[in-house]
C-alpha cells in the first residue's frame, strides 16, 4: 500500500483523488493533525505566477515581493508540495515558517492547473496555519522520527521520481538558494560534466585567441575550436525577473589564456547548471560552437584599461549555436600550446602591511575564529541580499591573525565545512583562499594606527580539508613553508590554536577610541537616525541582516549580568511564541507584544538607574531605611517566591503574544513614585561575592529607568523597548569538535531542506563555554526628545583572550572610557604570550562605581543591530562616545 494511501493519512482526508475532489478555486480545508514543514524553497515569479489563489497579492501590495515558496509539508505518513501564499512570505524572510518547525490549524486550498487537459495536476496553496515550534531551528519531537527520504509524495504513489522537483506556480528549472543568490542549490545543477575527457586530439585544427581579434569585424561564423587554460572563476550571477519567462536566467564567467592572449568565456543559462560546479581555476578545456562579441565593458563605452577587463569575450550558449566545452585531462595537454601557468600570489600575515589598499593577493592559514553568517543588501539590487561571516587566520610569521571578510564564493559544499581549529580534539582546519583584495582602515587620521584586513572578490576561491589535493598552489613556495612550520609548531602556538572561537557578534575594523576622529572618519557619511527610525527598522530587518546605525541621546541605566547564570527561561519566552499567521491580514509589528527582557533571575549586580536631579532626597532615605528594617525575612521570602515562579514557567511549553495595552499597564506600575534608587548609593551598595544583595522592584525592572531631566510623569509616558534577542547567539563560544555539527547549525543559515535530526540530539547553546566574554551589560539608553528608551547589550572585549581585541587600549578603566573603547584597558596587546603578566580588569562593580554623574551627559550610540530570526532582534551597544559638542 502506498503511504499516501494509508489510513491515517490526513491529507487524503482532505483532499480525496479525482472527480471526487474537484471544486471551486476558492475551496480550502483546516487540516486538525499536526503538520511538519520539510523544505523551504525560493524561486522568482515569472507571468504565468499571477492567478488563482494568488492572484490577491500578484501585484506588490500584500507583502508578495518578487519571490514565492514552495514548501514540503507532511503529516507523518505522506508527503505534500504546497506554494506558500504570498502574504505569508515575511514569515519566511523573518526566518519565523522554516523547515523542522510544527504547524498546526493548516489551512490549504486547492486549485487545479487549467493549461493542462482533464484537470490538470492539483495545487496546493497554504493560506493559513499556526506556527508552534521554537524559531531556533530545533526540530519538534514528533517531527524527529520522520524517515524523510521513505515519504512518498501525496498523489504520486510509490513510483521514484526520475527528475529534480520543479517550482509549482513558474517556468523554471530552478530553485534559488534561500537567502541570497550567488551560490546554486538543488539537485538541478549537474555534479558531473556531460561527456568524458578526450585523450587525443590529433587532426582538430585549433585557432589562437589573438586571432580572434578579427573574427569580430569579419563576423566569421563556424570559427575553428580554442583550447585554453581557466586563470579565473568568477561568482555566479542570476538575473531573473518576475516580468520575463527564463528557464535558467544565470550567467557564469571564466578567464581564460593561451600563449597569445586572455578573453573572458561566458556561460548563458542551461550551460551554467551543466558545467559550473565542475570547471575549476588551472583546468584545460576545448571550446568550439562559440559567439566572439566586444566585452561588455568595452559595449558600455568603458576602457579596458581601467576595468582591467579583457577585449573580448567568447559567448557559449545551449542552442543557437549549441556549445561545445571538452575537458582535457591532463595527461593530454601538450608542451607545444604553450598554455599559461597559473599564478599565485602568496603572502604572509607579516608581509600583509607591506601591500597597498586595494592589491590582489592569496593566503593560507590555519582558522581561528569563524564568525556567524550574516546578510546585508545589495547595492546594486536592494531586494537581494549578500552573506557573508568574518573569519581570523594565523600563519605563524606574526602575532595577529589575518583577518577576513568572506562572502559567497559560490562553493556552498566547500564554505559549509568551514570550521575552527581544535587542538583537544586533534583537528586543524587549514584554509586556502585565493584572489583576495586588501583593505586598509585607520585608526586615527594622523594614520598612525592602521588596521588591514582581507574582503574577497568576485572571483575569490575558497579551499579547505579534503579539496587541497591536485590543487596546483600545493608545489607553491609559500605553501611550503607553512606547512613546515605546522609540522615544527612550538607548544606556545598550539596553546593559541586551543583557544578558537565561532559565531557571537564581531565587526571589523574597531571603531576609534575617541569622539573626535569617530566624527571625522564615520560619522560624516554614515548620518544620525532618530528612535522613532530606529523602531521602524528593527521591525523591518529580515532574517540575519545586519545594521550599525548611530543615534544620539542619554544613558538612564545601566545592569550587569554573569553569563555563568544566564536564565535559559529568557532566553526561550523570545522564541516560544505561537503567532497565528493568516492570509491577507495585517501583521502586527515585532515590537507590539509584551515580552520583556527576563534575564535578571539569579543575577546579583543590581541595576543602575540613573536619577532625575530634580528628585527628592527624603523618599530615598526613607526607602532605604525601610528595605532594612525587613531584613532577611523579606529576601527569603523573595527568593521563594522567585524560585515558586521560575518553577511554574519552567513547566510552560508555550508563551502568548500579549496586546500592546498590557505592556503599557506594565510600564505605568514599574515607574510608580517611591521605587527610584539614588544613582551613587545604588553603585555602593553593588557587591559581586555577596548573597545578601536584594534586587528591589525597580531593579528587577529595567523599564522603571527615569530620565534625566526632571519631567512630569515622565516614566510613564515614553515607551520602552525592552531587548528582545537571544544572548546566548551574540555571544562567541570556544570550539569543540563534539559540538561541531551544533554550533555550525547555529551560527550558519537555517536551512531549506529538514535533515531528520532528532530534537533529543541536539546540544543546548547555553552548555557550550562562552569564549571570552563572561558576562554583559545592559545599558539602557533614553532619545533626546525622551519619547523612546531602548535596551542595548554591550559585550566588553577582554584582553588577550578576545578575538576581538585587536590593539592595545590605554584608558582610565571608567564606564565612560571603556565605553568608548569597547572594553577594560590592557597594558598589551592580543594574541601574544599567554604567560606574561598582566594585571586583572576592573570588577563590573569598580565599573559601575565609576559611573557618577553619567545622567548629566550627551552620548553618541553605535548599535549593531541584527535580526536572529522572528522576532528576536539583537541590539548590540558598539561604542558610546560622550559629546563635548552639539551634533
Amino acid at each position: 500500500m502506498a503511504a499516501s494511501e494509508r489510513p491515517g493519512c490526513a491529507f487524503r482526508a482532505m483532499f480525496p483523488d479525482p472527480p471526487v475532489g474537484f471544486g471551486p478555486v476558492s475551496s480550502s480545508l483546516v487540516c486538525q493533525e499536526p503538520v511538519f514543514v520539510l523544505s523551504v524553497e525560493r524561486y522568482p515569479r515569472d507571468p504565468e505566477s499571477v492567478g488563482g489563489l494568488l492572484e490577491a497579492s500578484s501585484g506588490s501590495g500584500g507583502g508578495g515581493g518578487r519571490d514565492l515558496y514552495d514548501l514540503g509539508l507532511s503529516d507523518g505518513h505522506c508527503r505534500l508540495r504546497a506554494t506558500l501564499h504570498p502574504s505569508l512570505n515575511p514569515l519566511v524572510r523573518r526566518n519565523q515558517l522554516h523547515c523542522g518547525c510544527e504547524l498546526r490549524e493548516v489551512r490549504l486550498g486547492l486549485e487545479y492547473d487549467e493549461r493542462r487537459l482533464s484537470g490538470g495536476r492539483r495545487i496546493f496553496v497554504l493560506l493559513e496555519a499556526q506556527v508552534v515550534a521554537k524559531s531556533n531551528g530545533a526540530a519538534p519531537p514528533a517531527g524527529g522520527k520522520l524517515e524523510v527520504q521513505k515519504l512518498q509524495v501525496f498523489g504520486q504513489g510509490e513510483e521514484p521520481r526520475q527528475a529534480p522537483e520543479l517550482p509549482i506556480k513558474a517556468k523554471r528549472r530552478y530553485y534559488l538558494p534561500l537567502w541570497d543568490s550567488a551560490n546554486y542549490y538543488g539537485d538541478a545543477w549537474q555534479r558531473e560534466p556531460p561527456g568524458h575527457p578526450i585523450q587525443r586530439l590529433e587532426g582538430s585544427r585549433c585557432i589562437n585567441l589573438k586571432q580572434l581579434e578579427d573574427c569580430i569585424w569579419q563576423k566569421k561564423k563556424d570559427l575553428p575550436p580554442v583550447i585554453v587554460r581557466i586563470l579565473h572563476k568568477f561568482r555566479l550571477y542570476h538575473f531573473g525577473r518576475p516580468d520575463r519567462y527564463s528557464e535558467c536566467p544565470f550567467q557564469a564567467k571564466f578567464l581564460v589564456a593561451d600563449k597569445s592572449w586572455s578573453v573572458t568565456v561566458v556561460l548563458w543559462n542551461s550551460l551554467c547548471m551543466d558545467w559550473y560546479r565542475h570547471l575549476e581555476p588551472g583546468m584545460v578545456i576545448r571550446l568550439h560552437n562559440y559567439i566572439v562579441k566586444k566585452s561588455y565593458a568595452t559595449r558600455m563605452g568603458q576602457n579596458p584599461g581601467v576595468t582591467k577587463e579583457p577585449v573580448l569575450e567568447l559567448n557559449l550558449n545551449p542552442r543557437n549555436p549549441a556549445a561545445e566545452i571538452t575537458v582535457i585531462n591532463s595527461r593530454s595537454v601538450r608542451e607545444e600550446w604553450q598554455l599559461p601557468a597559473l599564478q599565485y600570489c602568496f603572502i604572509t600575515r607579516k608581509e600583509l602591511s607591506e601591500l597597498r589598499p586595494g592589491d590582489v593577493c592569496d593566503i593560507i592559514g590555519l582558522v581561528t575564529f569563524v564568525g556567524r553568517q550574516e546578510r546585508i543588501r545589495n547595492k546594486d539590487r536592494s531586494d537581494e541580499f549578500l552573506v557573508y561571516r568574518w573569519m581570523h587566520l594565523i600563519d605563524g610569521t606574526a602575532s595577529e591573525p589575518f583577518v577576513l571578510k568572506l562572502f559567497s564564493t559560490s562553493q556552498p559544499e566547500i564554505q559549509a565545512q568551514i570550521s575552527p581549529c581544535s587542538i583537544a580534539d586533534n583537528t586543524v582546519t587549514l584554509l586556502v583562499c585565493t584572489n583576495v583584495r586588501v583593505e586598509c582602515k585607520m585608526m586615527d587620521p594622523s594614520g598612525q594606527t592602521t588596521f588591514p584586513y582581507l574582503l574577497t572578490t568576485e572571483y575569490s576561491q575558497v579551499y579547505v580539508n579534503g579539496y587541497h589535493q591536485g590543487k596546483l598552489y600545493v608545489k607553491n613556495p609559500k605553501v611550503k613553508e607553512f606547512i613546515q612550520w605546522i609540522q615544527s609548531a612550538k607548544d606556545q602556538e598550539r596553546d593559541r590554536l586551543s583557544q578558537t572561537q565561532i559565531g557571537g557578534c564581531y565587526t571589523y575594523p574597531p571603531l576609534p577610541s575617541s569622539e573626535r576622529d569617530y566624527r571625522f572618519e564615520i560619522l560624516g557619511r554614515c548620518p544620525l537616525t532618530t528612535m522613532s527610525e530606529l523602531k521602524q527598522l528593527l521591525n523591518q530587518l529580515e532574517y540575519r541582516e545586519r545594521r550599525q546605525v548611530t543615534v544620539q541621546g542619554r544613558i538612564t541605566s545601566v545592569k550587569y549580568q554573569s553569563l555563568d547564570r544566564v536564565d535559559v527561561e529568557s532566553a526561550e519566552a523570545c522564541h516560544t511564541g505561537e503567532p497565528a499567521i493568516g492570509g491577507i491580514a495585517e501583521f502586527e509589528e515585532l515590537f507590539d507584544a509584551d515580552q520583556s527582557f527576563l534575564g535578571t533571575r539569579g543575577n546579583k549586580s543590581p541595576v543602575i538607574p540613573v536619577m532625575s536631579n530634580g528628585a527628592p532626597r527624603g523618599k530615598q532615605a526613607g526607602l532605604l531605611l525601610k528595605r532594612k528594617r525587613k531584613g532577611t525575612t523579606r529576601r527569603k521570602k523573595q527568593a521563594s517566591a522567585r524560585m515558586s515562579k521560575d518553577t511554574e514557567s519552567s513547566g510552560e511549553k508555550r508563551t502568548t503574544i500579549h496586546h500592546p495595552q498590557t505592556r503599557e499597564k506594565k510600564v505605568n506600575h514599574a515607574g510608580r513614585p517611591g521605587q527610584d534608587l539614588n544613582f551613587i548609593k545604588a553603585c555602593q551598595e553593588f557587591y559581586t561575592d555577596s548573597d545578601d544583595v536584594e534586587e528591589t522592584p525597580s531593579a528587577a525592572n529595567p523599564c522603571s529607568a527615569h530620565p534625566v531631566f526632571p519631567l512630569a510623569n515622565c516614566s510613564s509616558q515614553h515607551e520602552h523597548l525592552p531587548h528582545r534577542g537571544d544572548i546566548s547567539q551574540m555571544v562567541a563560544r570556544s570550539f569543540h569538535f563534539r559540538d561541531k555539527a551544533f554550533l555550525l547549525q547555529t551560527f550558519g543559515l537555517q536551512p531549506s531542506r529538514f535533515s531528520g535530526i532528532p530534537a533529543d540530539q541536539t546540544v543546548d547553546l547555553e552548555h557550550c563555554e562562552p569564549a571570552c566574554c563572561h558576562g554583559y551589560y545592559t545599558v539602557t539608553i533614553l532619545g533626546l526628545n525622551e519619547e523612546l528608551s531602548l535596551d542595548t547589550i554591550f559585550l566588553p572585549i577582554v584582553p588577550r583572550l578576545d578575538h576581538r581585541a585587536m590593539y592595545p587600549a590605554k584608558h582610565s578603566n571608567t564606564l565612560i572610557s571603556i565605553l568608548a573603547h569597547g572594553g577594560p584597558a590592557s597594558k598589551q596587546r592580543c594574541h601574544v604570550d599567554m604567560d606574561s603578566a598582566e594585571s586583572s580588569p576592573p570588577s563590573p562593580g569598580d565599573i559601575l562605581r565609576s559611573a557618577a554623574g553619567l545622567e548629566e551627559m550627551l552620548f553618541i550610540f553605535v548599535l549593531d543591530i541584527c535580526n536572529q530570526g522572528g522576532t528576536s532582534v539583537e541590539v548590540a551597544l558598539n561604542r558610546a562616545y560622550v559629546q563635548h559638542r552639539a551634533l
